[in-house]
């Protein structure tokens, strides 16, 4: 087993293991995953107050925990995925885009990393760029970082005009008018043909919210 391969399998065992860990003493899972630090709630509440909440450049404010518990609670397999989490959060703060509206696109877009659509694990592509439907699978990444950090560039790229901070990896980012989208509602029909495409990604947005005991 490569090194890297074994790196990727014990980042989700970790995972699993303070998960399950939570799971088992309710006590505790409440004090880590819905009591959030005031400062924390009130950030969250004055996003949502402002109609902030779907701004797409902007800082994420879930935990690592946080967000594979939403993971857990939908049934992902966070034994080969385990380490999703911490790449989101480190990719997005370097192009400063919102890690937590990346997250829930991706969970939208892999249905919680099944992939029962037309894109496929190996393809490394959590952002279903260049897929269309009707059976087009879209652009490949050779591993998952790339693969992250391409849908981050995509997001940026829709939200801003301002330059990307690491190479281009995203095959797609010339194709898109800059800061056509600087929110979230903004990007049906433009990401998706879906008119609801944005409600879908803020629906889980705000369950995540809801499970870290934001509101």
């Amino acid at each position: 087993m490569r090194r890297k391969q074994f790196l990727q399998i014990g980042a989700g065992a970790i995972a699993m293991f303070m998960v399950d860990r939570l799971g088992k003493n309710s006590v505790q899972a409440q004090d880590l995953l819905s009591l959030p630090s005031s400062s924390r709630r009130d950030q969250v509440c004055s996003q949502i107050l402002t109609g902030k909440i779907d701004r797409i450049m902007g800082d994420g404010i879930t935990s690592e925990v946080q967000l594979l518990r939403l993971l857990q609670l939908n049934k992902a397999p966070l034994n080969i995925y385990g380490d999703l989490p911490t790449i989101y959060r480190e990719e997005a703060a370097i192009e400063g885009v919102n890690y937590d509206i990346a997250f829930c696109q991706m969970c939208l877009e892999t249905g919680f990393l099944q992939f029962d659509g037309d894109v496929k694990p190996e393809q490394n592509n959590f952002g279903g760029i260049g897929a269309i439907g009707n059976g087009i699978r879209g652009d490949s990444f050779s591993d998952r970082r790339i693969g992250i950090r391409a849908q981050i560039q995509h997001l940026k790229a829709y939200a801003t005009t301002k330059p990307l901070v690491q190479p281009l990896v995203d095959p797609r980012f010339s194709l898109i008018k800059r800061g056509t989208a600087p929110l979230l509602g903004q990007l049906s029909g433009k990401w998706a043909e879906d008119p609801n495409y944005d409600k879908k990604i803020l629906a889980i947005l705000r369950r995540l919210y809801q499970l870290s005991g934001f509101f």
